[in-house]
């Protein structure tokens, strides 16, 4: 399906488009668990509900004086209420800045201080955690917070499901193409989370990448497992998903089990999994066997490197197409996907070079986005196969600059205005058609797909009493991608663990994803001229 997307200027006109003439077709499905994760009820919302659901929060973040432009903060897991905030922050004109349930208050604080919300939205427990608690004590004074759930605290607006509220009034003017709509974070080199601010056009830019490489029909069951925190979920489900008017089945966190469960009840057409998620599926047929899913039809993955016998896997057992996905909350999109990439070996490892009309790729990204590699130390532009550069892009997906950061902006684009990724790759192929990622310029962990800055792990270890130095880096792990080691030089007469290191950090209300698997003694650090950590020779250390 290709959406005609002329006259639509926000996503709330994108979603107002979707309920046209399907008011009483399911729009919205909870997770089946959602009960024992966050002690409510799990519910299903046709398109006329969930309307009236986001008018209602609309309404409600407007008497608490929300207006266009104005933040809002939310830390909400995959539950129809994120979705109905989503649509409700648009349909008002102000800005949504959605945070990982994961991230605690040394996160949390970070992140307020930058975006100085205008009001707050969350849930008051999540599996084991408290997060209202979590978050409340963080806001500015007089900031409203929004519950779902019950709440005793009489600060605290409750957002109970299926609560009906003052409607919001005709004449608030709907947003325009131009307006922000969302502030994403994501780790820097730094230490310091940085927010990507994304106008209504710089999202709707995303759809047609998606429709293109995954040809879902009109209508279509999807199953989103990754938090709506980020442009992997954003674009991948709640942009693709209005734009089919579809039925979004959501999950989360990610358990195998629920996930399977959910494909067979719901029947899911498409889904999007990381790879070693879909490499264990293969390697276990009595998991695949277990359940019934053939109305698959395509899955997105990415994050990490694909496996060609993967792809033949699904495609030989299911007849279900992989498509493997790159891409940054910065406005990156890069997809190979089987109509134009088809071989499995190709598609594991490759992507097609965008913005060359030479090599007449298919998916319609390829006429808008602009991308080129730039050798890092001379700046020369790479035209030849086989020698690594840094991608460089530009088109309307991509992002203008960090918020409030314009020390950042005066680096992260080139003279050109293409936006420098961090990303290295290389050109390869017959024709030199394709892309290959090689690797990072910058030192970003990635694990399970979530981006970690190392700086910023650095930088709380310096404090420990035990520690002289200490740094952190990825290494390899077949699951996750990479983990979290941590190199120490003991202070005399110390002798850290890597539980005390942990419990440090934790103390410190850091999230529990970024905690060291590992810990590797060391004489010295090795360091440059400047005093900086060679992460590239810690690595070889630590071997």
């Amino acid at each position: 399906m290709k959406s005609d997307l002329a006259n639509i200027h926000s996503v709330w006109e994108l979603f107002e488009r979707a309920v046209q003439g399907n008011e009483q077709r399911e729009a919205l499905v909870d997770p089946f668990n959602r009960s024992s994760l966050c002690a409510t009820a799990p519910q299903r919302w046709r398109y006329g509900e969930l309307r009236e659901h986001a008018l209602g929060i609309a309404s409600l973040l407007h008497s608490q004086g929300v207006r266009a432009g104005d933040r809002v903060l939310v830390q909400l897991p995959n539950i129809v209420e994120l979705l109905a905030v989503y649509l409700a922050v648009a349909r008002i004109g102000a800005v949504i800045s959605p945070v990982p349930m994961q991230y605690r208050r040394h996160e949390l604080s970070k992140i307020i201080s930058q975006c100085e919300p205008h009001a707050a939205i969350c849930i008051d427990r999540f599996k084991d955690t408290e997060a209202l608690a979590e978050l409340y004590p963080l806001l500015p004074n007089n900031t409203p917070c929004l519950v779902v759930g019950k709440t005793s605290h009489a600060e605290q607006l409750s957002l109970m499901p299926n609560a009906r509220v003052a409607r919001l009034a005709d004449d608030i003017p709907s947003p325009n193409a131009e307006q922000l709509y969302t502030l994403c974070w994501t780790s820097g080199t730094t230490g310091t989370p940085k927010a990507v601010p994304r106008r209504h056009r710089h999202w709707l830019a995303m759809i047609p990448v998606f429709e293109d490489a995954t040809e879902l029909a009109e209508h279509a069951t999807m199953l989103g497992p990754f938090p709506m925190t980020n442009m992997a979920a954003i674009s991948t489900f709640l942009l693709y998903w209005l734009s089919v008017k579809g039925r979004l089945v959501l999950h989360h966190p990610l358990d195998l089990p629920v996930f399977l469960k959910q494909i067979e009840q719901e029947k899911a057409e498409y889904t999007v999994a990381p790879p070693a998620l879909l490499t264990l599926l293969l390697a276990k047929p009595e998991l695949m066997e277990s359940v019934d899913m053939t109305s698959l039809r395509v899955i997105g993955s990415g994050s990490a490197p694909l496996a060609p016998s993967m792809i033949q896997g699904f495609k030989d057992k299911l007849s279900v197409d992989i498509v493997n996905m790159f891409g940054s909350n910065e406005g990156c999109c890069l997809v190979a996907d089987a109509a134009d990439v088809p071989d499995p070996e190709d598609r594991a490892t490759r992507f097609p070079r965008f913005g060359y009309p030479e090599f007449g790729w298919r998916n319609r990204m390829a006429n808008s986005l602009l991308t080129r590699l730039v050798d890092t130390d001379s700046e020369e532009l790479i035209s030849s196969a086989g020698r690594p550069g840094e991608l460089r892009i530009k088109g309307p997906t991509v992002f203008e600059g960090y918020w409030n950061s314009e020390a950042d902006n005066k680096t992260v684009f080139d003279e050109d205005g293409y936006f420098r990724t961090g990303d290295l790759f290389e050109i390869t192929g017959t024709n030199n058609q394709f892309y290959r990622f090689v690797g990072r310029c910058k030192d970003i962990i990635v694990r399970g797909g979530m981006k970690i800055s190392p700086e910023e792990i650095d930088q709380l270890l310096a404090e420990h009493p035990e520690l002289q130095e200490a740094a952190v880096v990825g290494i390899a792990d077949e699951v996750l991608g990479q983990k979290i080691c941590a190199a120490v030089v003991p202070r005399p007469d110390s002798k850290p663990t890597l539980e005390s290191v942990c419990k440090y950090l934790s103390d410190r209300g850091i999230a529990k994803f970024k905690l060291p698997e590992r810990l590797v003694y060391c004489e010295s650090l090795p360091r440059n001229p400047l005093g900086k950590v060679v992460r590239s020779q810690l690595e070889e250390i630590i071997q």
